[in-house]
């Protein structure tokens, strides 16, 4: 009897978890950006008004950390997979760095310049209502760097204007420029970078950071104490004092949390080989540090009024569970019936943060100056912006996948 063997191949179902909470964040930050950022500028001198507050999705300012830390985990999963063949390890370290970072730039920078693109069409009116057209090249010709990516290295034009047209963008500037310099590291001598230099510079900035009361502002600029001081070095008051050595808030921010990205695969890596006896231990662990951070990001004057380093231990714990994949959390958000769409869900939420901006100047624009009796809320221009921003991405995504990224 001849017995005919049907080979199955297994289909590897993907882990969404993580891609839930990208939603979540993209969404959250659009409230942050208008209810603080934008709301900031409608105080009436462009004919605007709007009431900032700092309430309503204001704890998603710090909690960026969900993506920047995912980016790192993610490269090193691409560095261990890409090691295997012999001939990748025979190239040299800026071959295979440079290739990975195109790979990002593929995927990234397209969407960094339509941001730009639609950033000076939408929000220039707004923002610079006495720009001509003269002004509006001078300041697209002056800006040539951050429409290739540096934008967080601190390389823009001198009227800064791409900080208003559609600031968020620097973001994206900054996984590119860090994700080159970790991935040469890891290409370079492996154990140096993930049992040295990501450690020490994760614990020195966000130490350095935690004492100095940082924020990851894209428009602040960080020193090591190196200071002259005038401007041109030639004497002045001491009150004048300039930093002479410094980095940019949002590369440093960016840096520390792939660095943790990176700490946090070789973590998991070895807690995956421990057999768990007890996941619903992991289960409640994870149903709290989930509840306390989405209340957090959701409204941020919780009961317990976390500060800024314990939100992103909460995201750090949060990740971890969720690329752990062990508690039973995780798994319903894995389950069969909504894998795909959670799935769905997370790879828009690039494109979400990359509209979100311009959308929201757009709708001001369409709703017309106003009065400070009658101060748009922050509902009034929020749900419309999520909307046509998650219409606009679906469509982006589909376009974007068809032709740069070439994906079935």
């Amino acid at each position: 009897m001849v017995k005919e063997v049907k080979e199955v191949k297994e289909v590897k179902k993907r882990n969404v978890a993580i891609e839930f909470w990208r939603f979540f964040v993209a969404i959250a930050i659009i409230g942050f950006h208008i209810g603080w950022i934008i709301a900031r500028t409608c105080n009436g001198t462009n004919g605007y008004w709007m009431k900032p507050q700092n309430t309503w999705f204001f704890g998603a300012s710090e909690v960026l950390l969900v993506f920047t830390v995912t980016a790192g985990y993610f490269m090193v999963a691409h560095f261990k997979k890409a090691s295997k063949d012999p001939k990748y390890n025979e190239r040299s370290a800026m071959s295979r760095a440079g290739e990975y970072t195109w790979t990002r730039i593929k995927g990234l920078l397209p969407v960094l310049i339509l941001g730009y693109v639609l950033g000076v069409v939408i929000c220039t009116k707004f923002y610079y209502p006495d720009y001509k057209v003269q002004e509006i090249f001078v300041m697209l010709f002056n800006s040539i760097w951050e429409f290739l990516g540096f934008h967080a290295a601190g390389l823009r034009s001198g009227g800064g204007e791409f900080f208003n047209l559609n600031g968020p963008l620097w973001f994206i500037s900054a996984i590119i420029i860090v994700g080159y310099f970790i991935y040469w590291g890891l290409c370079k001598n492996e154990d140096v970078t993930s049992g040295l230099v990501a450690p020490f510079l994760a614990i020195f900035f966000a130490g350095w950071w935690s004492f100095t009361g940082t924020r990851a502002a894209q428009t602040a600029w960080s020193t090591l104490g190196f200071q002259t001081a005038s401007t041109n070095g030639m004497g002045g008051a001491a009150g004048a004092a300039t930093p002479t050595l410094g980095f940019n808030n949002g590369l440093i921010f960016v840096m520390i949390g792939m660095l943790i990205g990176v700490i946090l695969y070789y973590v998991l890596e070895k807690i995956k080989e421990h057999e768990f006896k007890c996941p619903w231990l992991l289960t409640i662990l994870n149903i709290a540090v989930s509840g306390l951070l989405g209340w957090y990001i959701v409204y941020q004057p919780t009961w317990f009024k976390l500060e800024r380093w314990p939100v992103a231990f909460l995201c750090i714990l949060v990740i971890g569970l969720a690329l752990l994949n062990k508690d039973g959390l995780t798994k319903v958000l894995n389950n069969d019936f909504t894998n795909k769409f959670i799935a769905y869900l997370g790879g828009l939420s690039l494109y979400i943060y990359m509209l979100h901006y311009p959308v929201a100047i757009w709708i001001l624009r369409l709703l017309g100056t106003n009065t400070e009796e009658t101060t748009y809320s922050f509902w009034l221009i929020f749900i419309p912006c999520v909307i046509i921003t998650l219409f606009l991405s679906v469509i982006v995504k589909y376009i974007m996948e068809k032709t740069i990224l070439k994906k079935d």
